[in-house]
């Protein structure tokens, strides 16, 4: 693993470990990010943009990003583009460098078919769970809850998060709900993943372990409760590029 992935990790996990309540002012938990669609034919180039614009206007102690390209899904051959954690204060009082914008759009938007939607993301690591995996892709369920859902939704989280830690499990995953930027309320469970092999199942799942530790009447009503919460589920595979990243070292 490069010194480059493993620092620009644990700003990452750093950022999301410590984040305070909602109404604190100095709250480190929300995420801003969209999607980049290169033009056919111009991926080489974009990408040369993308990693050139991290070097002259996203340093290590600037405004840090993140890109992941898409592996799978409808969005597939398209890279997500995201800030590390910041406050909502941040964003008012960043100031963009000198020539932000105009290398952005020769290198990166001279490249680029479609970008967007542009979307605020909260973390909520009280309901998360990570352990010491490398990470290098993610696997993204989006779950598109009915209007007023969500609070049913995280409960069922809170209470899956202890059950799962009981299994002996290495689970590893983020939870985070959508504040702003198309369909609402969306919240995304990312699993982490060293590689594909931690696409096999665990040797408990979900619901044995709820089922082990609340009972299997409480955890079927829970499962009802959680699942007419649900709209549709969108799903995706990321990996992780530092070569187009936040240089750390």
């Amino acid at each position: 693993m490069s010194m480059i992935r493993v620092t620009l990790l644990a700003v990452f996990v750093i950022n999301l470990a410590s984040v305070f309540a909602q109404d604190e002012p100095a709250a480190k938990n929300i995420f801003r990010g969209m999607y980049i669609e290169p033009k056919a034919g111009k991926v080489k180039q974009l990408e040369r943009g993308l990693a050139d614009h991290m070097v002259k206007h996203h340093p290590a102690d600037g405004w840090q990003i993140m890109v992941w390209s898409v592996e799978t899904g409808k969005r597939v051959g398209q890279y997500f583009y995201h800030s590390t954690a910041h406050s909502w204060e941040d964003f008012d009082t960043r100031v963009v460098s000198p020539g932000d914008d105009t290398h952005w759009e020769k290198y990166v938007m001279a490249y680029t078919e479609i970008i967007g939607p542009n979307e605020f993301w909260r973390s909520l690591p009280d309901i998360s769970m990570s352990n010491e995996k490398e990470v290098n892709k993610a696997n993204v369920n989006l779950y598109h809850i009915r209007a007023g859902g969500q609070k049913d939704f995280i409960e069922f989280m809170a209470k899956l998060k202890p059950a799962l830690e009981e299994t002996g499990d290495s689970y590893s995953y983020g939870v985070f709900i959508k504040e702003s930027g198309g369909y609402i309320p969306v919240i995304s469970i990312d699993v982490y993943m060293e590689g594909w092999k931690d696409m096999e199942p665990f040797s408990t799942d979900v619901y044995e372990a709820m089922a082990k530790k609340y009972g299997e009447e409480e955890t079927n009503d829970m499962f009802d409760k959680v699942y007419a919460t649900i709209k549709w589920v969108d799903n995706e595979v990321l990996t992780l590029r530092p070569d187009l990243s936040t240089q750390m070292e």
